[in-house]
């Protein structure tokens, strides 16, 4: 979202863990869509749900990253 609708540019949740990158954690290119990083939230997601082993810290860290990279200002 740009400026002005509501949402503050420089608002970036702390992560889960240090050192953590939104895009790795997705597993997408710096310049991808929003629709791509939505894909990959959507299917890592169900990986992540069905890992009985360490699923809800992928999970915590998923819905770090897509609320990281889905409310940021675009930059074109």
């Amino acid at each position: 979202m740009a400026q002005g609708q509501g949402v503050d540019p420089q608002w970036n949740p702390s992560a889960p863990e240090p050192g953590l990158d939104p895009w790795v954690v997705l597993e997408v290119d710096r310049s991808a869509r929003p629709e791509v990083v939505d894909a990959a939230f959507t299917v890592l997601r169900e990986l992540a749900a069905n890992d009985e082993v360490g699923g809800t810290q992928w999970l915590v860290r998923l819905n770090w990253a897509r609320r990281v990279l889905t409310q940021r200002t675009p930059t074109r």
